[in-house]
């Protein structure tokens, strides 16, 4: 449909409270409990550590894949931050649930050449990895202040623009999105798979709905993250259709999406996703929209498509 289709998402991810919620609900375990440094064959190793966050005045938990060479090379390495969905954490990417995702990475590293890297998973709670309008939550800081001076601090990771992207499934799909979008002068490339999208410009308007469940659900986080009433300007500072008007500096991106995804029937996401890609279409270093026929969301398509994303994330490093 688009000569160079590329790109997504719109609007803030405050929806995926009560979608989060409901869907998925039982099954095998979605994350870690208590959990120890997962080691694989080639060497390559995944540990879990915990941070303080100032911004949010308490320890946070975190993961991160070190590549094989990493105790013996001495090297600096490129690092990729990825970020997890509302009802995971950053130990949700090693469970049985979704696959062997460390084993993909480690895999997709020695398989297509790539250059090695560093791969940290912060945990974003279920704050949209934004910060609040009163100031009480601030997710957005903890994550590009904290988190970030966490991993620079404690890992050889490079501190340059090309050393580094951002990539995220649902919740942090968007927060991907949104990090990359504020901050492109830090990150190289972004890709998000089944990001959740808010069109409009009052969030409230989903509150008058026909399901009184859902529209209870949503206001709660909704009034958390962006004030009762809602601040509007808050709103659209952290609106992607307002921030993709801004410079980008020739940020690469790529959007992945399946329509089967459980949420197309309760916000408009495909639509919301192409909406973006067309916006962003020459604002961008390189837009791809991939759009995939009966598949799922979330951690289900990155476990899908995780080399794809990876080769993506890494070919400048």
């Amino acid at each position: 449909m688009f000569s160079r289709i590329n790109l997504l998402l719109l609007g803030p991810v405050v929806f995926l409270l009560w979608a989060g919620a409901v869907a998925q609900r039982g099954g095998p375990p979605r994350r870690l409990v208590d959990p120890e440094t997962i080691r694989l064959s080639s060497g390559s190793r995944v540990e879990f550590h915990s941070f303080h966050s100032e911004s949010l005045s308490k320890d946070l938990g975190y993961s991160v894949f070190l590549p094989a060479g990493y105790d013996s090379s001495g090297k600096t390495y490129p690092v990729v931050y990825f970020l997890h969905g509302m009802n995971n954490d950053h130990t949700s990417w090693c469970v049985g649930r979704y696959g062997s995702l460390p084993e993909i990475v480690d895999k997709t590293i020695r398989e297509h050449s790539l250059t090695e890297f560093v791969m940290a998973h912060p945990s974003g709670e279920r704050g949209y990895y934004t910060d609040s309008a009163d100031g009480q939550a601030l997710y957005e800081s903890a994550f590009q202040n904290d988190f970030i001076k966490e991993i620079e601090s404690r890992f050889r990771v490079r501190k340059d623009r090309a050393g580094r992207s951002i990539g995220g499934t649902s919740m942090g799909g968007y927060g991907a999105l949104k990090l990359a979008f504020k901050h492109s002068s830090f990150y190289s490339a972004v890709a998000a798979s089944s990001p959740i999208v808010l069109l409009g410009d009052d969030p409230s308007e989903l509150l008058n709905g026909p399901d009184p469940q859902r529209s209870q659900f949503f206001s709660q986080l909704l009034y958390r993250v962006y004030g009762n009433p809602v601040d509007l300007e808050h709103w659209k500072a952290n609106n992607l259709k307002t921030l993709a008007k801004g410079n980008l500096n020739s940020l690469r991106v790529m959007m992945l999406y399946g329509t089967a995804d459980r949420y197309n029937h309760m916000i408009p996401m495909e639509e919301g996703i192409r909406e973006l890609a067309h916006l962003l279409e020459d604002t961008t270093a390189d837009n791809q929209l991939h759009i995939y026929e009966s598949e799922p969301h979330g951690w289900e398509l990155v476990g899908e498509h995780l080399p794809e994303i990876l080769k993506f994330l890494a070919s400048g490093f």
